[in-house]
């Protein structure tokens, strides 16, 4: 009986600490933008960046902990979230005149505002 408790105690504790389903969230990679820029999620929610430019782009995080790699024109590559990862991304080696990144995007944790 001990046994068949602790088994049941097992299983619900891994029940309530896995998300039922992780949310993909799609991130089109534009030349001059990201669609949409900001995108609201929660851990264990997937990234999917999608490059819609003709050149080649690298979407990488601003303390460089996580990249898309080079994507080609409509290549993807999907970047897992992580609890407290940075927020903020842009294109890699496209700056405005002021040396700071031209193209940026946003990772908000939590629900869109509601309007």
């Amino acid at each position: 009986m001990l046994r068949k408790f602790t088994f049941m105690a097992a299983l619900a504790g891994i029940m309530v600490s896995t998300p039922a389903h992780a949310a993909e969230h799609e991130i089109l990679v534009l030349p001059e933008a990201y669609f949409p820029q900001t995108s609201y999620v929660v851990a264990g929610d997937l990234l999917v960046f999608t490059n819609q430019s003709e050149v080649t782009i690298t979407v990488t995080s601003e303390d460089g902990a996580w990249t898309t790699g080079e994507l080609g024109q409509d290549e993807s590559a999907t970047i897992t979230v992580v609890a407290n990862m940075e927020k903020d991304f842009f294109h890699e080696g496209q700056l405005d005149e002021n040396g700071d990144p031209a193209v940026t995007g946003i990772i908000e944790f939590g629900s869109a505002p509601s309007n």
